[in-house]
């Protein structure tokens, strides 16, 4: 499943593309030949012109070198690798008593949440994909902290740490039954209480009912990775993300590399 940027960002509105049975899967079991590959790229280039997209996201299995040097060959560009974090039983008497306690996120904490999700984050397949704009790279993770926090969704959780008008980080996560889906943690750029963050985090959502988590992890973020290694989380489904990025783009950096390309 090849899925489209978020909408406001690339493409306005959510949608997907199907690999096309014609170009791969019914051809053969050896790899397509270069006049199936152009195929594939036409239907790529008719479907963003259509839908107005610029950017084709696609997540492969990371044992399937296969179609990973299909996508390459297709024209898609690896952006990331990413990991299945899970925690498959939370105790919190496990962890490391700390002073540090989350609460629940208020109205007047929202503009500091904000802050700090557009200045924290330097990893993720939009940030780590030299073609596409930081500015809209922080500003998809903005978007997504302000859905989290209009109530739109009541399975929304948005923690804080910090005291009102001195927020150091918050976590998004969601709670279906007894498993937490921890979607989005960050701190102030250059804070040292990371670690504290995770941890609060574990019991919030302990104490809400959790006895298990789950959260996906880009394996660039080495950091939060060795947090999650020594809260006791475990690593699976070892994932590529590439990217497609359609000609017409009038967004997108065409040459990362030029003087002035804005990929700071």
């Amino acid at each position: 499943m090849l899925d489209v940027a978020e909408p406001g960002l690339i493409s306005p509105a959510r949608g997907s593309l199907r690999l096309a049975p014609q170009v791969f899967h019914d051809v053969s079991p050896e790899p397509p030949e270069v006049k199936d590959i152009a195929l594939f790229r036409e239907a790529l280039w008719k479907f963003c012109r259509r839908t107005g997209s610029e950017l084709v996201s696609v997540r492969a299995p990371a044992s399937d070198t296969a179609l990973s040097a299909l996508l390459l060959q297709s024209g898609f560009v690896y952006v990331d690798f990413v990991l299945l974090a899970t925690l498959p039983k939370l105790e919190p008497a496990s962890l490391r008593k700390t002073g540090f306690t989350l609460r629940q996120a208020e109205p007047a904490d929202h503009e500091a949440i904000c802050l700090i999700c557009g200045n924290a984050f330097h990893f993720g397949r939009y940030h780590t994909d030299p073609h596409f704009p930081r500015e809209l790279a922080n500003g998809r993770y903005v978007q997504w902290v302000r859905r989290a926090l209009s109530g739109a969704d009541p399975g929304d959780l948005v923690f804080v740490l910090g005291g009102p008008g001195k927020v150091i980080g918050f976590t998004h996560a969601v709670l279906p039954e007894r498993t937490a889906d921890l979607r989005l943690l960050a701190v102030t750029p250059g804070s040292p209480l990371g670690f504290w963050l995770y941890t609060g985090t574990l019991r919030a959502v302990h104490a809400l009912g959790a006895r298990s988590v789950s959260t996906g992890i880009s394996a660039a973020n080495v950091r939060v990775m060795q947090i999650y290694s020594a809260l006791g989380f475990r690593f699976s489904h070892p994932q590529v993300i590439l990217h497609w990025h359609s000609p017409d783009s009038v967004r997108l950096i065409a040459d990362p590399d030029a003087p002035g390309a804005d990929y700071s």
